[in-house]
């Protein structure tokens, strides 16, 4: 339906509630939040053909929309653009200032998986989650939206056929994003992906203006407010359906009602320190996208009793699109130096102890560092570690990087340089005798390195410089299906409630570049039109508990 925002107003002041329980026919407890009295006009206005009082009639709403989207990233543009076209009125909200809004579709390659192979794709996908188990209708649902990709970019987003650049098919434009097509090419189905940009480069938030532009041609049904972050969701009792979410609109709270659903799509947790320490038990960290991800939809979506999955999962290492990750101050991005860790020669990776932990010089590829594909747990501190001739190919390639020259610790010896970086005594010396003769005999049995990729430590000084983890973005969050429905912890779908993008992505932990970018597509329209439909009348309150409510209001702005 399309028209106007409904708004309520009222002269109540705020006050607050207690938490009464339901009638036994109920059969539920009752958790107060956010609610408002209205004058009896206004209730027999809104109970008009529902026979009685609601749960949402006892809220004092600022505004009514069909649809309410939370996050303004690819995703979210996608899902508010379904909506709208779906004939829904749509609030489209972000906690980003307006120029800054994006999410990590904004800081992303721009690129986006297809294939005209459905079987294909379901079998490379199933490849890449491993051992993990994956929900099979779901699978079934990306891959067929993986053979509509293209299609949708351009009969729905209006991208020119002339546009598309599919690597695949023009690999030599750009090594580096050939190397996703496929990102695993041992795995079944891999000879059958398609890497397609919409621009003739990467990197150039191409991608994020297609979106950003159809949501902005369709303003007479999408309305965006930027810097207004949801705080909470409401939901009835009784059916457990979302009929609305709290708001910090510039600092106010407003009470929005979403009469058909809401889409979650703000992302993951990236940039939440704690949650990055729970979760993915990485205390050094830096995220190398937007700074705006912090977990909120993690925790309003515990609140309505979402089921959680794929928490440990991110993508990206200190590796791995964007090379080695020198430590920065907490309110600066990823300060990376490309290919440093691709020198072939006399330099190791090392953790607070003085031992390898990873191998070295392997291929990048997203969420990997070892050839396996689960993530490799980090230890305390990563040093990278290399001597006097090292250091000289490194200044005949690139140098340090102009900033970060006083991070590098040097020492005479590698005993003197342990003692330096905290390293047990003999620990990193052991190390280094045990690398050199592995180079000497060019075979590696810990890790299977390159033979051609080692070179024997040699004379001193001996230099060393701290690594933290950089990674491009979280997968964690609410559990979804096939139908872009968010899933509550007893495995039902949670009524009104939507998800797409990477708040709660479907890779376990093995991904292809790319691949999320397919989501926000392919989810985002599931998650939009789901959403737009009507939806049933939700239940009426028992008699006589809507009468024992003690209510808290909304701004009314």
């Amino acid at each position: 339906r399309k028209g106007p925002i409904r708004t309520i107003e009222t002269s109540f002041s705020r006050r607050h509630f207690i938490i009464g329980t339901l009638a036994a026919s109920a059969a539920a407890a009752l958790a107060l939040a956010g609610c408002a009295p209205q004058t009896p006009a206004d209730k027999a206005m809104a109970n008009t053909g529902n026979g009685g009082t609601t749960f949402a009639d006892t809220i004092a709403w600022d505004g009514e929309y069909d649809v309410v989207v939370i996050g303004f990233g690819g995703a979210g543009a996608v899902s508010a653009c379904y909506a709208a076209d779906a004939g829904a009125k749509v609030l489209l909200i972000d906690k980003a200032p307006q120029g800054m809004e994006g999410g990590n579709t904004r800081f992303c390659g721009q690129i986006i998986l297809n294939s005209d192979d459905k079987e294909a794709m379901l079998a490379y996908n199933k490849a890449m989650a491993g051992d993990f188990a994956v929900d099979d209708e779901l699978m079934d649902a990306y891959a067929e939206g993986l053979t509509q990709t293209k299609t949708m970019l351009r009969d729905f987003f209006g991208v020119p056929e002339e546009n598309f650049l599919d690597w695949k098919e023009d690999s030599s434009a750009q090594p580096m994003i050939a190397m996703f097509v496929p990102e695993y090419p041992e795995l079944e189905g891999g000879d059958a992906l398609h890497v397609l940009t919409v621009s003739d480069n990467v990197c150039n938030s191409a991608l994020w203006k297609t979106y950003r532009n159809k949501v902005m041609s369709m303003s007479d049904n999408i309305d965006v407010w930027y810097m207004s972050p949801a705080t909470k969701l409401f939901q009835d009792p009784l059916s457990r359906a979302v009929i609305g979410v709290e708001i910090d609109k510039a600092g106010e709270t407003v009470n929005i009602r979403a009469k058909n659903g809401v889409v979650m799509t703000m992302g993951g947790f990236e940039n939440n320190k704690q949650m990055v320490e729970d979760f993915l038990g990485l205390t050094k960290s830096t995220p190398a996208g937007t700074l705006f991800n912090t977990g909120d939809g993690v925790k309003m979506a515990m609140g309505v009793g979402a089921d959680l999955w794929h928490m440990e999962a991110y993508e990206g290492n200190c590796f791995a699109l964007g090379g080695i990750s020198f430590v920065v101050n907490e309110d600066q991005h990823a300060k990376t130096f490309n290919d440093l860790r691709n020198l072939s020669g006399s330099v190791i990776v090392v953790g607070n102890g003085g031992e390898r932990y990873l191998r070295e010089e392997y291929a990048e590829e997203h969420g990997i560092a070892t050839g396996d594909w689960v993530n490799v747990k980090r230890p305390r501190n990563t040093y990278m570690v290399w001597d006097a001739a090292q250091n000289e190919a490194i200044a005949e390639y690139h140098g340090i990087p102009a900033g970060f020259e006083d991070q590098v610790v040097s020492a005479a010896t590698i005993a003197e340089l342990e003692a330096a970086l905290g390293i047990p005594a003999g620990k990193l010396e052991q190390t280094v005798t045990d690398f050199n003769k592995m180079a000497n005999d060019g075979y590696d049995p810990a890790f299977f390195r390159a033979a051609e990729t080692m070179r024997a430590f040699g004379e001193g000084p001996f230099y060393a410089i701290e690594m933290i983890q950089a990674f491009l973005n979280t997968q964690g969050g609410a559990r979804r299906n096939a139908r872009a429905e968010v899933v509550g912890t007893d495995g039902e779908p949670i009524p009104h409630l939507y998800s797409a993008g990477e708040f709660g992505g479907m890779t376990p932990y093995q991904y292809n570049g790319g691949g999320n970018m397919a989501e926000c597509l392919i989810f985002g329209q599931l998650a939009g039109v789901g959403a737009a439909a009507e939806k049933d009348p939700l239940p009426v309150l028992p008699m006589g508990v809507a009468s024992e409510i003690v209510y808290t209001q909304g701004s009314g702005s």
